[in-house]
């Protein structure tokens, strides 16, 4: 069963990973691999998960009238 987590993107390209209940920063100091972990989301719960990101990032980031917010599934083994 595919696994996701929920990326938001700011107007100025800065990550936040949605952990269920607030934005984390995510922070890339060079050139290596992006790689992060948190709150992942079974495909049923993601249309609720996305609603609840998209309410923090309203509070979060009032001027944002357009967020940009992606499910990003991750590798899960069995």
């Amino acid at each position: 069963m595919p696994k996701y987590n929920i990326i938001y993107t700011t107007p100025h390209h800065d990550h936040y990973l949605w952990n269920g209940t607030s934005l984390n920063r995510l922070e890339k100091a060079g050139q290596e691999n992006l790689m992060f972990s948190g709150k992942s989301f079974k495909e049923e719960e993601l249309a609720d998960a996305m609603s609840d990101c998209k309410k923090a990032i309203a509070r979060s980031f009032p001027k944002d009238d357009d967020p940009e917010i992606k499910a990003v599934q991750i590798g899960v083994s069995d």
